[in-house]
Formats: structure tokens, sequence, C-alpha cells
């Protein structure tokens, strides 16, 4: 009876999970493992490097064509090639200047303001999802790690059962038998947790694309505290507001890619105008037999007149309509899918949160509660050891359901956050 009370002596502190492992010394947490992630990720860099090309080519594409220097000699006579032979011999120098089309130039500017506008929300909205990716991808990893612990945890339980059993063994209370399951059940329960290593490397693995060789460091396992978050669906009944989706970065970027099909609508429109262009020239004549020598000036207006618009500007202006429509009807469906999964995230999130509460305040208790009696009755002999096997490992099933849910609950929570466009750098550490 002595070496039982002692058992449970030790065991009781470390069965109880309601509240998580505080680390003792420095570990990698997931706000720090989002902020290395948002330093090595390239994605983010290269949506930002491609906006910034698109916002300098908008520039570029709103101002004129270049003028056209022209330099040469007319009229230059192919027997002599002499130039005072001839009274049309010139030396000119002429410059010419191509006009835009319309108001083509400021539209075409306006498009590629837009289009940089669209690659700036994508590389937020890249970074969103980066934070998301490795929230998820570091609570699975905090999640195996959890259960390891408390299968390490219960490996001691058993481990004092078996010498218990010994110790009863050796005076003769009991029979091998019951010694022998003792120690085939602390063997499975070895098991098991060789399995879960192999499911900690596989997911610190999956971690390593993000964050490289911090992923196999040492790992703060408790979850994020997100207040913010949570105050936030606390307040949420279903169908949450479609409102709550519509500033998203990826839906600014399809609206803003909609805005650039408009300016191109409306570039289409403008090639059904004329374009200008203006030639100015200037020929210096030498004095010949013929001729004093005076000098010439030119100046020239030209334009183009688009009368063949049936296959030509008629079917880019169609075209262009059909890409704006396109892109109004991409954004609606954007919204309607990250409205939904917004709703399929915060139903269950609440569903977990409930079903955290249950086992915070019975299942946990009940399990631990069962488990104390059977050992007990053991000890007492009114319990045989196959029944104290079973309720210990029903705690240990119950614990680490338990653990699952709350880790389960935190990726909902990281779901919620990327479609609430939370940022990582403000909201992470809330408290």
């Amino acid at each position: 009876m002595g070496i039982v009370a002692h058992a449970l002596g030790r065991l009781a502190p470390a069965l109880l999970i309601a509240t998580f492992t505080v680390p003792v010394w420095a570990q990698l947490n997931l706000d720090g493992a989002i902020q290395l992630a948002s330093e090595q990720d390239p994605q983010t860099a290269a949506a930002l490097a491609a906006a910034d090309a698109a916002a300098q080519a908008a520039v570029a594409d709103s101002q004129w064509a270049d003028p056209q220097v022209k330099v040469g000699i007319a009229n230059l006579p192919t027997d002599t090639f002499a130039f005072d032979d001839q009274p049309m011999t010139q030396k000119v120098i002429g410059i010419s200047q191509k006009l835009p089309r319309g108001n083509s130039a400021a539209l075409a500017g306006e498009r590629g303001a837009y289009t940089a506008e669209a690659g700036y929300a994508g590389a937020a909205n890249t970074e969103l999802a980066l934070a998301r990716d490795v929230g998820l991808a570091y609570l699975s990893v905090a999640e195996q790690l959890r259960v390891r612990e408390l299968l390490a945890e219960n490996r001691r339980w058993m481990q004092e059962l078996v010498g218990y059993n010994r110790a009863r063994l050796a005076s003769a209370q009991i029979q091998s038998q019951q010694l022998l399951q003792s120690q085939l059940a602390l063997a499975r329960l070895d098991d098991r947790i060789a399995a879960v290593d192999g499911e900690i490397n596989r997911a610190r693995g999956t971690l390593s694309r993000w964050i490289g060789g911090a992923a196999w460091g040492a790992l703060d396992t408790s979850p994020p505290a997100w207040r913010d978050t949570r105050d936030w669906l606390a307040g949420q009944t279903l169908p949450v507001p479609l409102t709550s989706v519509e500033q998203h970065p990826a839906v600014a970027a399809s609206s803003a890619r909609v805005a650039a099909e408009r300016a191109n609508v409306a570039l289409a429109q403008e090639a059904y105008k004329p374009q200008f262009g203006v030639d100015f020239s200037y020929g210096q004549r030498d004095r010949t037999p013929m001729s004093d020598g005076s000098d010439f000036a030119s100046v020239m207006v030209s334009f183009d007149l688009p009368l063949f618009r049936h296959n030509r500007q008629d079917r880019r202006l169609a075209a262009s309509r059909a890409r704006e429509s396109a892109g109004i009807l991409q954004r609606q469906s954007l919204l309607q899918q990250l409205h939904a999964e917004l709703n399929g995230a915060v139903a269950m999130a609440q569903t977990l949160d409930r079903r955290r509460a249950e086992y915070r305040e019975d299942l946990l208790a009940q399990a631990e509660a069962t488990a104390d009696a059977v050992l007990k009755g053991y000890a007492s002999n009114t319990a045989d050891l196959e029944a104290v096997i079973a309720a210990r490992m029903d705690a240990i099933e119950t614990q680490i359901s338990a653990a699952r849910l709350t880790y389960d609950y935190f990726r909902a929570l990281a779901r919620i956050r990327y479609f609430r466009a939370v940022d990582p750098r403000i909201d992470a550490n809330s408290k």
C-alpha cells in the first residue's frame, strides 16, 4: 500500500494537463517562427519586387513617345555629288513627335498603377498565407511534442506500476503473469512513444520548409495568446457577415485587377481615335548658279485613319470587356469562397472550444478519478490488473484528446486570422 501511495503522490502533478508546460530555457515560439519564416520567405519578396516593377512601368507607360531626330542629305546629284550643283540639294535636320492616341497615355499609366496595387495587395496576401501555413505547421509539431510529453509522464506511472508488481511478486502477493501483463503495457507505451517520435520528425520536416534548421531545435509547445482573435470569435454568430472578408488583401488584389481591366476597356475605346504626329524639318542649301541658296523649312502633321474597325478595334474592345466581366465574376467567386471558409473555420473553432471546456470541466477529472479508484482497488485486492491498465490507458487517451482539441482549436484560429487579415506582427503577442 505504501508503494502505491508513493506512486500516486509522484504521478498526480504530472497527470494534470489543464495548463501547458512553461519553458525554462529560451525556445523558439510561434511568433518567432513566423518572424523567421517572414525574413527567409522569397515569395513575398518576389511579389513586392514585381509590384515595384509594375509601379515603375506605370510611370513610363504614361509618358509620350520619345521624339525622333533625323539628319541627312536630300536631292544630292549622283553624277557629281556636289552640294552646290543643283538648287534642290539640302542638308536636312528634322524632329518628329508622335502624340498619344486620345487619352491613351494617361490611361496606360492608370492601368499600370492598378496592376502595381494588385501586386502589393497580393504580396500582403502572401504574407498572411505564410503566417497561416507556418502557424499550422508549428502547431502540428507542438501537438506531437505535447502528446509525447503526456506519454512520457504516463510511462513513469507505468514504470511505478511494474516496480510495485515486482515487489508484490517477491512477497508472493501476486502471480508472475500480472508482472508480465504490466511489463507488456509498458512496452506498448514505449512503442506508442516511438511512433509519436516519427510523427514529430515528419512534422518538423514540414515546418523546416519555412524556417529551415530551426525546426529541429527546441520549440515552445505553449499555444499562442491571440486574445484579439478569441475575443472576436466569442462575439460571432453564424453566418459571420460578408464584410468580415471584404477588406482582405486577396479581395483587394482582385478589385485592383478589375480596375486595371476597366482601364484596358477605356484604352480600347481610345483606339477608335486617330493618332497624330508632328514633323518639323529644316533644309540648308548652298548657292548655285541657278539659286541664291535660300534654306527650306517644312512642317507636317500626320494621322492615321482607323477605318477598318470590325476585325481590329471592335474585337479588342470586346476582348477587354470580356476580361473585365471575367475579373468581376472572379472577384465575386473569391468573396464567396473566403466567406464560406471563414464560416467553416468559425464553426469549427466554436465547436472545439465547447469540447475543450467539457474536457477541462468534466472528462479529465473523471478519467483521472476512475484510474485512481481502480488503482486503489487493485492495491487492496478488490480490482484486477487488467482493469487498472485499462483505466490508465483511458486516462491517457483522455489527456491526449484534450491536448489535440486544444491544438485543433488554435489551428482553426490560425485560419480565422488569415481570413480576417490579422497582421501577425501586431496581434501575435496580444494577451
